[in-house]
């Protein structure tokens, strides 16, 4: 095998910690290879594969630690805004991020239950029982909690049942699903009602990812930048409709990094505008404010449910590779390195909508 010259591998050259064998440099200078077979394994109805420009940005500052991030996307720009917010960023604190704990929830559903009271009672009787069951299921992750709320409906009163999951470095909807079914009969008994569905939520709000970064006033060429995000960051807060564009831009990192590393993009997608949405008013996910000092601060916080194992994190081969080039090892910091590629994007988009215009660099 000649020597690559491309510019990917001079960068990962760089990186003094990660030996690709010529193996992987092949599966990546063959774009992808994902062979029907595997494909077949991954969902039904298989005809073929359909591939999407796959790249990297080097350099991405989180917590100290320099990552080196796949991308996987196909519209113009994108990259390009990335670069600019990690470029930003990194000229000042650097990206700072914290991560709750990995705790997905799962819902049962109760409908049809003759006295509410009593189908409560009698279902908290057996908490204790209820998550040794669940727990039955995985030696790792665990259910560490069960609770019951009550809503109203057009159709009246309907139980749910909560439950809890640590599901450590996955993504965890296997497990938790898993958990509510293995549940939904002893809590039918229990209940008197009737268990319609079971399932988890992907409104993850005990797995949380914050992410923050401050630039310095001097570090931009016109003072007057600054003062311009922050109004259109004003915007955004003030009208849904700029809201929900402000949010795309910050999906467009998130879901380039979750895309690359065979994470489930819909899930995380779906939360994050359901979260954006939970008080009552559709709301950006990022704010950029200037302190007293007159220095641009960021911050975004988003739920994010991904894993570095299962699904088709294991069994994608490019997928893994990409985890391995990005060199994440638990679900908590690949959490964090999308969400610092979030903000990257959102300020990289902001910077270039109040400069030059979106479409001077689509072009």
């Amino acid at each position: 095998m000649q020597p690559p010259t491309n510019t990917f591998f001079k960068l990962l050259s760089e990186k003094a910690f990660l030996q690709l064998s010529d193996e992987e440099k092949q599966l990546i200078l063959k774009r992808g290879g994902l062979k029907i077979g595997i494909a077949e394994t991954m969902r039904e109805n298989v005809i073929s594969t359909f591939q999407i420009p796959l790249g990297f940005v080097s350099d991405l500052k989180v917590n100290g630690k320099s990552y080196f991030v796949p991308l996987a996307i196909e519209e113009r720009g994108v990259v390009s805004q990335i670069i600019k917010g990690i470029e930003l960023i990194n000229s000042g604190s650097g990206f700072i991020a914290k991560s709750t704990e990995s705790i997905m929830i799962g819902q049962i559903q109760i409908v049809n239950i003759p006295d509410l009271i009593k189908a409560e009672q009698n279902i908290l009787a057996e908490k204790k029982n209820l998550l040794v069951d669940a727990n039955s299921i995985s030696t790792t992750r665990k259910a560490i909690d069960l609770q019951i709320k009550n809503i109203d409906t057009k159709f009246g009163k309907m139980m749910i049942v909560e439950l809890f999951i640590d599901v450590k470095d996955s993504m965890g909807a296997n497990i938790v699903d898993s958990m509510c079914e293995l549940l939904a009969p002893t809590i039918e008994q229990l209940s008197g009602g009737r268990v319609n569905i079971r399932i988890l939520s992907n409104l993850a709000t005990k797995r949380m990812v914050k992410v923050k970064g401050k630039i310095p006033y001097e570090n931009f060429n016109d003072s007057s930048i600054i003062e311009k995000i922050v109004k259109a960051s004003i915007f955004a807060d003030a009208d849904p409709y700029r809201a929900v564009t402000h949010n795309k831009g910050i999906m467009n990192g998130v879901s380039a990094v979750l895309l690359a590393t065979g994470n489930d993009t819909r899930a995380v997608e779906a939360g994050a505008h359901a979260y954006a949405s939970i008080q009552g008013k559709y709301t950006p996910l990022s704010n950029w404010k200037q302190d007293s000092k007159g220095n641009l601060y960021g911050c975004l916080q988003l739920p994010m449910s991904v894993g570095v194992v299962g699904g088709i994190v294991s069994v994608h081969p490019l997928a893994k590779l990409c985890l391995k080039i990005l060199d994440v090892k638990s679900s908590e910091a690949l959490g964090q390195v999308a969400g610092a590629i979030g903000l990257s994007s959102n300020l990289g988009a902001l910077y270039t909508l109040v400069t030059t215009g979106i479409t001077a660099i689509s072009k």
